[in-house]
């Protein structure tokens, strides 16, 4: 099994880590019906059809229906994300495939005990009991070591290669504890991975979280890579592809597999548009024709192709018929689904959405006319007059590209509207967070009510999540006379009212952007009056929590902004030498010197108490 511990953490991590959690989590039914329902469907049918095109026992069919039902649709999801703008639907075939790798893999292990002869019987309360006790020990095991290794990656500041080896181990050593107490590893890493892509946005340091994620990306492809490479230079010495029955065999099959895949998702259809976000018929026709099978596939024939104890004609069968399956997965599903997203108008995006991006477009070139006329006023540019100036900025609305084919309905509009100012606020609590103008707590915490706001129709206002945050807590008198509870209570207030006023900061600042981006955005006035109303009741909320702080602990407020000052000017000046360093004014190792000291600072300030006065 040397191989799936080589490329499975490495593939299923950065699979499930590349994810948006809060849309993962929302549709975690239709991802577990389709990964676990589905792929027990499709496994059985799968088994069946192998029994009837070869001569093979049951537990072997069983077997190889387990390997062939693994999903990997890395090519449809990357097609989606360039011609769509369809994240859940990204999402449900992302999210399916990860789940239903650990549940095949699951299966593949209790059947291939079976063949080997190390599990005499299979029956189907023992298989459920062993499959719900894989499943939970993994998610406890992932859990356990995030939770860990997250720990210690909040201890540093701003080390890359230090909290990237830590990914690293901790992706290696979740598989191999989940594997080596037989749970379930492919659980355990998503487990692992979420808890990286939630928790672990505020404890890896900011300046290395995209680093991160492209690192990962770049391991996630060199083992695809090398998968494909070894499978094809093991089938070429091993697998005599002379045999017109095999490939005859492997055409049909994969003709089976695709029916097999249509019934699955089709038998759960009626309940996958009830949960979680519903579906479509259109993006199932998609879900269908986008199992595509991959890397995992691979790994598991490869892990029996090299298995001795497996009579070789069976392994060798086994070997080329899950290549061939993948291979035909990849050219004629992956090829031909963008043919299929324009045949079902996937390929396009909304109509509300495709009047955001000509608002965009709009904007950009305003944009660049002002850059232009500040940047030609140099005498290089003296020879180039303004209508050719014009000339070098294309017309957003050239050749009616600014008419829509469906204008869209008002309400989608304002929906789309909304949406988009929501996401803008979003972003600016992480901007605010690595520029050290809001703390961890505070940018997880708001950055949870915008997706909780952005969940069915989204609203501005009001916050809910955030009322008692915003509210004061009072405590009984007598206790305060209590020298221990007194302590407690101090270090309790301090710790609430602090990440309060946190919030209230950043949650200003955050409407006053979003204010700031109602003109560019605005589809109507009506709309537009509504949502600065909303804002307006936001901030109202918030000033009102940061006047009653000041009046009535004025010191702890005064600490607080004398802290987060310090903060924002140690963020801005390591900025500067960072700079300066770029700029020639400062050598590598000057300017890591000073950086050095800023980083000392920034780590005895979060050992910062301050709570003084507080009660």
């Amino acid at each position: 099994h040397l191989i799936l511990y080589l490329f499975l953490p490495t593939l299923i991590f950065e699979s499930a880590y590349s994810m948006e959690p809060h849309l993962f989590f929302r549709i975690a039914p239709q991802i577990i019906l389709l990964a676990i329902i589905g792929l027990i469907i499709s496994m059985v049918l799968s088994a069946l059809a192998i029994q009837w095109l070869l001569p093979w026992g049951f537990g072997v069919a069983l077997l190889f229906g387990a390997l062939v039902s693994a999903t990997d649709p890395v090519a449809v999801v990357a097609l989606l994300k360039e011609k769509s703008s369809r994240k859940r639907l990204e999402t449900l075939i992302e999210g399916e495939s990860l789940l239903n790798d650990g549940t095949a893999i699951v299966f593949f292990s209790i059947f291939y005990g079976f063949v080997l002869g190390t599990t005499t019987e299979v029956h189907a309360l023992p298989v459920i009991g062993k499959f719900i006790w894989v499943v939970s020990t993994g998610l406890l095991i992932g859990a356990g070591i995030g939770w860990m290794v997250l720990w210690i990656i909040g201890k540093l500041i701003n080390q890359p290669l230090i909290e990237i080896s830590l990914s690293i181990g901790a992706a290696y050593l979740t598989f191999i504890t989940a594997e080596s107490i037989h749970a379930s590893g492919v659980v355990a890493l998503v487990a692992l991975a979420l808890l990286f892509s939630t928790i672990g946005r505020i404890r890896i340091s900011p300046e290395v979280t995209h680093f991160l994620h492209q690192f990962w990306e770049m391991m996630a492809y060199v083992a695809n890579t090398l998968i494909f490479l070894i499978v094809g230079i093991v089938i070429v010495l091993q697998i005599n592809l002379g045999s017109p029955r095999l490939w005859l065999i492997l055409a049909v099959l994969y003709v089976l597999l695709t029916l097999i895949r249509f019934i699955s998702v089709l038998l759960l259809m009626p309940i996958l548009g009830r949960i979680g976000i519903g579906i479509t018929r259109e993006k199932g026709i998609v879900l269908v024709w986008g199992g595509l099978r991959g890397a995992v596939s691979l790994s598991l024939a490869l892990s029996i192709a090299r298995d001795t104890t497996i009579p070789v004609d069976i392994r060798d069968q086994i070997l080329f018929l899950a290549a061939g399956i993948v291979v035909l997965t990849i050219v004629i599903n992956g090829s031909t689904m963008e043919w299929l997203l324009h045949l079902l108008k996937l390929d396009r995006l909304p109509p509300a959405k495709e009047l955001s991006v000509q608002k965009a477009k709009e904007s950009l070139s305003l944009q660049l006319n002002e850059f232009l006329r500040q940047k030609v006023r140099k005498p290089f540019f003296d020879k180039l007059e303004t209508d050719s100036l014009g000339r070098l900025i294309e017309d957003p609305c050239k050749d009616g590209s600014c008419s829509l084919d469906r204008p869209p309905l008002q309400e989608d509009i304002d929906v789309a509207f909304m949406r988009r100012l929501l996401e803008i606020e979003r972003s600016d609590y992480w901007r605010q967070f690595e520029e050290g103008c809001i703390g961890r707590k505070a940018a997880f915490k708001l950055s949870r009510s915008v997706e909780q706001a952005l969940d069915n129709r989204p609203e501005i206002a009001p916050r809910p999540e955030l009322d008692h945050i915003f509210t004061v807590p009072s405590c009984p008198g007598l206790l305060h006379h209590i020298p221990i509870i007194r302590k407690f209570i101090e270090e309790w207030l301090f710790s609430r009212l602090s990440l309060g006023y946190d919030i209230a900061r950043g949650f200003i600042e955050a409407q006053e952007e979003m204010r700031r981006h109602i003109d560019k955005l605005c589809p109507n006035p009506e709309i537009c009056r509504r949502v600065e109303e909303m804002i307006d009741l936001n901030c109202s909320q918030a000033l009102d929590f940061t006047r009653y702080l000041g009046k009535k602990h004025g010191p702890l407020v005064k600490n607080l902004q004398i802290q987060s000052t310090r903060r924002l000017l140690l963020n801005h000046e390591r900025y500067l030498v960072w700079k300066m360093q770029r700029d020639g004014v400062l050598e590598e190792a000057e300017a890591q010197h000073l950086i050095n000291e800023i980083e000392d600072q920034m780590m005895r300030m979060r050992k910062w108490k301050g709570r003084e006065d507080v009660v």
